[in-house]
C-alpha cells in the first residue's frame, strides 16, 4: 500500500515538474526545453491549456518577443492564439501593448480573429496598441481585421478617442487615413463629445491643429451639454495653449452654440436670456404649423462664458476680501491688546500714596486714577474692538460651512463696522485723556493757551459716523432693490406656469 502512494507521489511530482519547466521555458524561449518536454510528453501543451489559468505559455513568449517559441506553439496549437488569461487579454493584446510588430504577424498570420477579441475592460489589441503609441501595430492590425476600428469601449468611446486620451498623435493621424469615414471622424461618446472636444478639453494643440485641418471634421458639432469645442476652451483658465487653441479653431470656422443658426428641419437648442434652455422646433412641420413652440428644458443649464467669467470674479473677489479683511482684524486684535496693557497715559513706576490712607500699585493705570470716568470708557470700547476683531478671525479660521459664502461676508463686514467704530471712540477717549487742557498748571504757567482738542475729535467721530451712515443706506437701497426684482421675478413666474 505505501509504495503504491509513493508511486502516485512520484507521479503528481514529475506532472508538476514538467508544469515548472514549461514555463520556465516559456521565460527563456527555449524551443529545445519544449520539444524534450513534448518527447516525454506529448499531452504537455494540451495540460497546458487546462492547468495554466493565468496566462499560457504563449502568453509568456508573446509578452516576451520569444518569436522562435511562438512560432514552434503555434505549429503545434494554433488554437492558443485565442486563449484569455484572467483578465481575458489574449497573446495578441500583450504583443500589441509591447509593439512586437513581428510576433504580431505571427499571431495574425495563425488567426487573424484574434484582433476581435475583448479584454474584461472591453478592449482590443487595437486599442492597447493604440494607447500606446504603437503606430506600425496599429496599422497591421487595422489591415488585418478592418471592422475593430468601430469597436467602442463602455463610456461609447470610439477608438479615436483612446488615441486623444493618450494624446497618441501618430496612432490619430494612421487611424483617420485608413478609416477616412465621416461617421467615424465625427463620432461621439455617451456624452456626445467627438474627438475634437476631447482634444480640446486636454489641451491637445497639435491634435487639435490636426483634427480643424481636415475638411471631413464638423468644428461646430455640439455635445450633450450644448457645447461645441469653441465653447469648451472658452470656459478654461487661459494659458498659452488654450490660445493657440482658440486660434486654431477660430480659422476653422468654429463658432460658440448661442451663435449657431437653428438648422432648417432640425429642432436646434440655445440659451435663452433668461437662464432657460429652449427648443426651437422648425414651424414648417406639421406638429408646429402654426408658430414655434418654446418649452422649458429641465436638464441643469451649463454656464456661459460670460457667466463662468463672472462666477469666477466673484470668487476671487470674495476671497480677495476675505484675506483682507482677515489682515485688518489681525492688526486691529493686536493694537487692542496693546493698549489694554499700556493704556494712555502709561502706567505708575512706582507705589505712592493717593490719600484717604490709600495707596496707588505700581504697574496699575495712570488713566484709571486721573481720569476714572474716562478710563472705563476707554477700556469698555477698546474691549469690544478687540472681541469684535478676534471674531472675524475666528470666523474666518473656522470657515463656517452651514452658512453660505456671501451671507458669511456680509457678517464679516457688519462686525468689521463694529470693530471700527469703537475703535474710533477707543481713539478719542485716548485723545481726551492725554491731551492738555487750558486748566493744566504748566500750560498756565507757561504763559501758552492751549486750543480746546475736544471739538477737533467730536468733528472727526461727526464726519466717521457720517460715513458710515452712508455706506450703511448704501447697502440697504442695494438690499431692497434685490428683494423687488427676486419678487417681480416669483409674480411672473407663478402667472407664466398659470
Amino acid at each position: 500500500m505505501e509504495r503504491k502512494y509513493e508511486e502516485i507521489a512520484k507521479e503528481e511530482e514529475s506532472v508538476e515538474g514538467r508544469e515548472r519547466r514549461l514555463y520556465e521555458a516559456s521565460v527563456t524561449g527555449s524551443v529545445n526545453s519544449l520539444k524534450r518536454l513534448m518527447a516525454k510528453d506529448p499531452l504537455t501543451l494540451a495540460r497546458a491549456a487546462v492547468t495554466c489559468f493565468n496566462e499560457t505559455p504563449l502568453h509568456v513568449a508573446a509578452m516576451l518577443g520569444h518569436l522562435d517559441f511562438a512560432s514552434y506553439l503555434l505549429t503545434r496549437k494554433p488554437d492558443m492564439t485565442m486563449a484569455l488569461d484572467l483578465r481575458g487579454r489574449s497573446p495578441l493584446h500583450l504583443a500589441s501593448a509591447n509593439g512586437y510588430v513581428e510576433m504580431v504577424n505571427i499571431l495574425l498570420s495563425a488567426n487573424p480573429d484574434a484582433c476581435l477579441i475583448r479584454d474584461e475592460d472591453g478592449r482590443t489589441p487595437l486599442h492597447l496598441a493604440v494607447m500606446k503609441g504603437e503606430v506600425e501595430v496599429t496599422r497591421m492590425l487595422v489591415g488585418a481585421r478592418p471592422q475593430v476600428t468601430r469597436y467602442k469601449l463602455a463610456q461609447g468611446e470610439t477608438i479615436l478617442h483612446s488615441a486623444v486620451k493618450q494624446n497618441r498623435l501618430g496612432a490619430l493621424k494612421l487611424l483617420v487615413e485608413l478609416v477616412g469615414e465621416v461617421e467615424s471622424v465625427n463620432s461621439k461618446d455617451d456624452y456626445g463629445n467627438t474627438v475634437l472636444h476631447t482634444a480640446t478639453a486636454l489641451k491637445q494643440y497639435e491634435t487639435a491643429k490636426y483634427l480643424v485641418e481636415r475638411p471631413e471634421m464638423e468644428v461646430n458639432a455640439v455635445n450633450g451639454n450644448g457645447f461645441t469645442a469653441l465653447d469648451i476652451i472658452q470656459h478654461m483658465p487661459r494659458d498659452l495653449k488654450g490660445m493657440e487653441i482658440r486660434e486654431s479653431l477660430a480659422k476653422a470656422g468654429a463658432l460658440s452654440s448661442r451663435n449657431m443658426p437653428a438648422l432648417p428641419g432640425i429642432g436646434h437648442e440655445f440659451m435663452g436670456e433668461s437662464g432657460i434652455t429652449m427648443v426651437i422646433e422648425n414651424p414648417q412641420t406639421p406638429a408646429a404649423a402654426a408658430a414655434a413652440v418654446l418649452t422649458e428644458a429641465k436638464a441643469p443649464r451649463p454656464l456661459r462664458g460670460r457667466e463662468m467669467k463672472i462666477r469666477e470674479n466673484t470668487k476671487e473677489w470674495t476671497m480677495k476680501k476675505r484675506d483682507a479683511l482677515m489682515v485688518a482684524a489681525t492688526l486691529i486684535a493686536g493694537m487692542a491688546f496693546q493698549a489694554a496693557v499700556n493704556p494712555p497715559g502709561g502706567v505708575w513706576g512706582e507705589e505712592k500714596d493717593a490719600g484717604n490712607g490709600k495707596k496707588i500699585l505700581a504697574g496699575t493705570s495712570i488713566m484709571a486714577q486721573n481720569y476714572p470716568e474716562g478710563y472705563r470708557l476707554f477700556m469698555a470700547c477698546n474691549a469690544v474692538s478687540f472681541v469684535a476683531s478676534l471674531s472675524i478671525v475666528f470666523l474666518v479660521v473656522s470657515g463656517v460651512p452651514f452658512v453660505k459664502r456671501r451671507i458669511l461676508m456680509w457678517l464679516l463686514m457688519i462686525i468689521m463696522w463694529i470693530t471700527l467704530t469703537f475703535m474710533a471712540l477707543t481713539y478719542m477717549f485716548s485723545i481726551l485723556a492725554v491731551a492738555p487742557s487750558n486748566d493744566d498748571t504748566e500750560a498756565m504757567l507757561l504763559g501758552h493757551k492751549v486750543p480746546n482738542i475736544t471739538d477737533v475729535v467730536g468733528v472727526s467721530l461727526l464726519v466717521w459716523f457720517f460715513l458710515l451712515a452712508f455706506v450703511a443706506l448704501v447697502h440697504i437701497i442695494r438690499f431692497l432693490i434685490w428683494c423687488v426684482c427676486n419678487v417681480g421675478k416669483a409674480i411672473i413666474y407663478c402667472f407664466r406656469i398659470r
